[in-house]
């Protein structure tokens, strides 16, 4: 799925369908109105999971074409406790038995 940056505002995501709604007069085949451009998709980078966190900061243009842009950084200490804990708890859930009997829901 594209991804688009309205050029007046510099919005970004916009889809498909927050353009359609903009501009109801795009017929069947969706043509990118010249208030908006494309960006082009860029995989994130390869991160070390355990110590480090990658998202999406807004798009730079290079040239005369939009760029998805991803920035790295480390983990605090407290993200790195709470990341363990996350990983400990859903461990234990898909560890837990969910075979075991009970009472069956009461539904109709």
């Amino acid at each position: 799925m594209s991804a688009y940056i309205k050029l007046s505002t510099l919005e970004y995501p916009r889809h498909q369908g927050d353009i359609r709604l903009e501009h109801p007069e795009i017929g069947d085949e969706f043509v990118c109105p010249n208030t908006y451009a494309e960006v082009l998709w860029a995989d994130a980078p390869e991160i070390n999971h355990e110590s480090q966190i990658c998202y999406e900061i807004a798009p730079q243009l290079k040239g005369k074409q939009w760029i998805m842009v991803w920035e790295v950084r480390d983990l605090t200490e407290q993200e790195k406790i709470e990341k363990i804990e996350f990983n400990k708890k859903a461990i234990s859930f898909y560890q837990q038995d969910l075979t075991a009997s009970g009472t069956p829901p009461n539904v109709i």
